[in-house]
């Protein structure tokens, strides 16, 4: 299966180092055996929109290419064509499936954001201690929809968190944090493979928000991914309906196409929001 989508081929970047990514043909398995809890760690991409029958279908395969699962507590389908058809799901959605869009953003150059200059002043480090990847996973869990149990999401965040500082040691990236002398106010990682960079969980701490710190973190990053990893081209992903992508898209990001996706996970995997 030939992966057009650049979000989808820069989600792969994290795949391929903390599981497996195996081509069927019409479709591409992607699996974390280690966490099997991470969703979006374990799922499957089409080279076709849902059709009428796709449900029963899917969820079968994925049943069968997720064996270290007895009763699959999630299920998530996304698809890469070329004309970003939703296809036909509305029988997912009667199952209880949700329906999300994602728009990809992309960026050769970045600009500072309009609010730049009232931003407050802040510095800009790479996490590399124990202590400063905690408060990461802290500040992550705090920023994360209140729906979820904190408690169980602040373990899926030190899981998570403890991959990508495995790939920052391994040379594949960073993850940054924004500092107001001694607090960690935001977050982000960029991490690469080649000359393309994708941006990881960007995050503003509640009590600093809408002061611009988020615009300026991503664009003082990005311009440290094309000086030190050699990157020509940073991409982020964000929900199409969601504030966020205005600011990524002030800093010089434009979109690139569309990604849909339908998941489904039991109550007793949702309080993790993994």
């Amino acid at each position: 299966m030939k992966i057009r989508s650049l979000g989808r081929k820069t989600d792969l970047i994290f795949a391929k180092f903390s599981g497996s990514v195996v081509d069927k043909g019409s479709y591409t398995v992607i699996q974390t055996p280690n966490n099997p809890g991470f969703h979006w760690g374990n799922y499957i991409i089409f080279d076709h929109p849902p059709k009428a029958g796709s449900y029963e279908e899917w969820t079968n395969l994925f049943k069968s290419e997720f064996p270290y699962y007895d009763n699959p507590g999630h299920f998530v389908f996304t698809w890469d064509t070329e004309n970003e058809s939703k296809g036909e799901f509305d029988e997912f959605l009667s199952e209880g499936f949700e329906f999300d869009s994602g728009i990809v953003l992309v960026a050769s150059k970045l600009n500072p954001s309009p609010h730049f200059e009232k931003t407050v002043d802040f510095s800009v480090r790479k996490i590399t201690s124990e202590e400063e990847w905690e408060d990461i996973a802290q500040l992550q869990t705090l920023c994360a929809d209140p729906k979820f149990e904190q408690s169980a999401y602040l373990e899926f965040k030190r899981q998570q968190m403890s991959n990508y500082k495995k790939m920052s040691q391994a040379g594949m990236g960073n993850w940054f944090g924004a500092y107001i002398e001694d607090k960690l106010v935001a977050d982000l990682g960029i991490f690469y493979e080649g000359e393309i960079g994708r941006y990881q969980n960007v995050g503003t701490h509640p009590d600093f928000r809408r002061r611009g710190i988020c615009g300026a973190l991503v664009y003082k990053t990005g311009l440290l991914a094309f000086k030190e990893m050699g990157v020509k081209v940073l991409v982020m992903e964000a929900d199409i309906d969601y504030h966020a992508a205005r600011i990524y898209q002030s800093v010089g990001f434009a979109k690139n196409e569309i990604n849909y996706a339908l998941s489904w996970c039991a109550e007793s995997h949702k309080s993790a929001g993994t």
